[in-house]
C-alpha cells in the first residue's frame, strides 16, 4: 500500500458532481442505490480529501445506475472516464474553468499540470508538446485505471468539438501516458 502522505486524492466537490448526476436523473432512489452499492454514505464535504480509488468506485457504481445498457467489461474504465468529464463539466468549479479557459485545445492540453493541481493531491501531471495537434501527457501516482483518462480526454475533446483520438499505455507502476491526437476546428 503507498504511504499515507502519498494517496492521490481528489476534492469531494468533484466527487459530489457523480452523485448529483445519479440525483438529477435518478432521484433520491439513485442515491440511495449509489450508497447501498458503495456501503457507505456518499456526502462528502466541498474540499474534502477523497481517495481517488474511492472516488472510482463511485464513478463506476453511478455508470452502473446511469447507463442504459450494461457496459462491457472492456469498456468500463472508458466510459467512467467520460462520465467523470461530463459531471466535471457541471460542477461550479468545473463551469468556471472551463468558461476561463480559452478553446485552443493544445494550449489547455500543455497547462493540464497547472489545471490538475487545482483538482488533485499527490498525483503528478506532466505535458509534452509532440506535433500540430498532437500532446502527450504523463500521469504518475494514480488510482485510477489507465483507459479512465482516455475516456477523460476523449471526452474533452469531443465537449470542445475536437475530433480525433487517445491513447493510453501503461510505462511504469502508477504511470500511465496519454497521447491526444486531434484535427484543428473553426472554433
Amino acid at each position: 500500500m503507498k504511504a499515507e502522505t502519498h494517496i492521490p486524492m481528489i476534492k469531494g466537490v468533484f466527487v459530489n458532481s457523480h452523485v448529483k448526476a445519479v440525483r438529477k436523473r435518478k432521484g433520491e432512489a439513485g442515491v440511495r442505490l449509489l450508497e447501498s452499492k458503495y456501503g457507505a454514505s456518499v456526502s462528502f464535504k466541498y474540499l474534502d480529501d477523497v481517495p481517488i480509488r474511492e472516488e472510482v468506485r463511485i464513478i463506476e457504481f453511478a455508470l452502473d445506475i446511469l447507463s442504459e445498457q450494461p457496459v462491457p467489461p472492456g469498456e468500463r474504465a472508458f466510459e467512467a472516464g467520460r462520465l467523470h468529464f461530463r459531471n466535471f463539466s457541471t460542477t461550479p468549479v468545473g463551469r468556471l474553468i472551463l468558461n476561463m479557459l480559452p478553446r485552443k485545445f493544445k494550449y489547455i492540453m500543455l497547462g493540464i499540470p497547472n489545471i490538475a493541481t487545482h483538482v488533485f493531491r499527490n498525483v503528478q501531471f506532466s505535458a509534452k508538446d509532440i506535433g500540430p495537434c498532437a500532446v502527450q501527457i504523463t500521469m504518475r501516482n494514480n488510482d485510477y485505471p489507465a483507459d479512465h483518462f482516455r475516456g477523460l480526454f476523449f471526452e474533452w475533446m469531443n465537449f470542445w468539438n475536437y475530433p480525433g483520438e487517445v491513447n493510453a499505455s501503461v510505462t511504469g507502476p502508477d504511470e500511465y501516458e496519454y497521447v491526444l491526437r486531434w484535427k484543428e476546428t473553426s472554433k
